[in-house]
């Protein structure tokens, strides 16, 4: 994407912005991942050419975001000076794009991008999308957006063919029940360990590995989460080794489910949703 951007421009050519969505469920790791990745764009000491700057703005919405919100939002995070809320859509708009320029910003990362359509009209919704499509195409300064979100996010963008044209979908399938992954799994909790000086030998086998998975709700992000708390609790416990029993603990934790339906516990783990809370 942005290779295509930067030869559009060296070569003088008419070009415009084009956009990366990202979709996968609550907890998959998308918005550290894209965090990642810019962070990596801007700290890469090698220049851009056609002097650009390695600049991004990233914001994360609410649900109660409109368009005009999000103007305002994207002219806070590219560092304007005022607050412009109580000024017309029109008006904060044009502002944010002439300071996005100002700035040498070029891409622009929008996290929960779902909420800017949630509870909105047709027409709020087609103003939004119409909009996306505009700031990659603005001649005098397009962007390059990375849009990134649930899966739901998707059937609002399919409303717009404009849009469509301009957007290339990524999406993070929920952790499969396979070697690879059980390679993965291991691999993740190895170099934790590792970092956190603890001996994980007693955690690390299929059976423990496919309850973590269905215990995260089969999300990457989530199972990361697991073994990092639970190490850091059984560092903080004063343990050397990490034990299927510190596991439990941590998903007993964030449910506040008792023995007898923790899933790292119980003899069928899968009859039980991981995805809830119980009372504690």
């Amino acid at each position: 994407m942005l290779a295509q951007f930067v030869s559009s421009r060296l070569a003088d050519t008419h070009f415009e912005g084009r956009g990366l969505v990202l979709t996968a469920g609550t907890r998959s790791g998308k918005s550290h991942d894209i965090k990642h990745l810019l962070k990596g764009f801007a700290e890469n000491p090698s220049a851009l050419p056609g002097g650009l700057e390695r600049k991004y703005a990233r914001i994360s919405l609410r649900t109660t975001t409109a368009w005009k919100h999000l103007g305002s939002a994207l002219l806070k995070a590219s560092g304007y000076f005022s607050d412009l809320d109580h000024r017309s859509s029109d008006m904060i708009w044009r502002r944010t794009e002439d300071q996005l320029k100002r700035k040498g910003i070029f891409i622009v990362h929008i996290d929960e991008s779902q909420h800017t359509m949630h509870d909105k009209s047709p027409k709020e919704i087609k103003t939004i999308l119409d909009g996306l499509k505009d700031l990659m195409k603005r001649p005098e300064w397009p962007i390059l957006l990375i849009l990134s979100g649930i899966p739901t996010l998707l059937q609002h963008l399919n409303e717009s063919d404009e849009l469509i044209a301009l957007l290339e979908p990524i999406s993070y399938s929920d952790i499969a029940y396979n070697q690879q992954n059980l390679e993965e799994a291991d691999g993740i909790m190895c170099s934790y360990g590792a970092a956190a000086k603890l001996d994980v030998s007693g955690a690390r086998d299929e059976d423990t590995y496919n309850r973590m998975i269905h215990g995260t709700a089969r999300r990457w992000g989530r199972f990361i989460e697991m073994v990092i708390q639970s190490m850091a609790h059984a560092k903080a416990a004063g343990k050397t080794d990490l034990s299927r029993t510190d596991l439990a603990e941590t998903f007993g934790r964030w449910t506040g489910a008792c023995d007898s339906a923790n899933v790292m516990l119980i003899e069928n783990p899968y009859r039980i949703d991981p995805h809830k809370l119980f009372q504690s």
